[in-house]
């Protein structure tokens, strides 16, 4: 039987049960191609949380790097010298929680303001670098794994001089971490 609607002929649609089955996929051509896309899309992800990882611990130590350097260059320009009359390390001062004088508001003599910029230094250093640790003292200076450690050497040596150490914990375990880097300061 045809049938005729708007113009064209039909056939109607006939359940036929053929003896052919249907071109398609398996079931476990189905599970090995989610497998796949699976093992792809983690792999992707461990990638991409690899790359963040990177990305935060290489902003950090170029952070920390640059102001180590400008620590350096105060140092050499002669910051400390109004802090000499200081019986204690004047780098102690870094790790100091009070308040100083702000010197951008008001004129500040010399000492408050070397005060001043060892506090704002330290400030700025962990808000850009979270926990970060900073340790200046008078060490050997050698490119070596061991002036990699928090410690510095106690030993009366001509070849001592003043360094910054800074460091910062990488990943879950923030308790222990060396020094990313050891920067000779004068």
């Amino acid at each position: 039987m045809l049938i005729k609607i708007a113009g064209f002929v039909t056939e109607p649609h006939r359940c036929r049960q053929s003896s052919k089955r249907h071109k398609g996929f398996s079931l476990p051509e189905v599970m090995i191609a989610l497998l796949l896309v699976s093992l792809s899309a983690s792999a992707l992800i461990s990638t991409m949380v690899t790359t963040r990882v990177q990305t935060v611990s290489n902003a950090n130590f170029s952070t920390a790097f640059r102001l180590s350097v400008e620590l350096s260059d105060w140092v050499r320009q002669g910051g400390l010298k109004v802090l000499a009359s200081d019986p204690g390390s004047p780098f102690d001062l870094i790790d100091q929680e009070d308040s100083v004088s702000a010197c951008f508001v008001e004129p500040c003599h010399a000492e408050a303001a070397a005060l001043f910029y060892l506090h704002d230094w330290r400030r700025r250093l962990s808000l850009r670098v979270p926990n970060a640790r900073v340790v200046v003292c008078q060490d050997i200076v050698l490119i070596s794994p061991a002036s990699y450690n928090w410690l510095c050497d106690s030993s009366d040596s001509p070849f001592k001089t003043r360094v910054i150490k800074i460091g910062w914990p990488q990943g879950s375990d923030g308790s222990k971490f060396p020094p990313r880097f050891v920067l000779a300061l004068s």
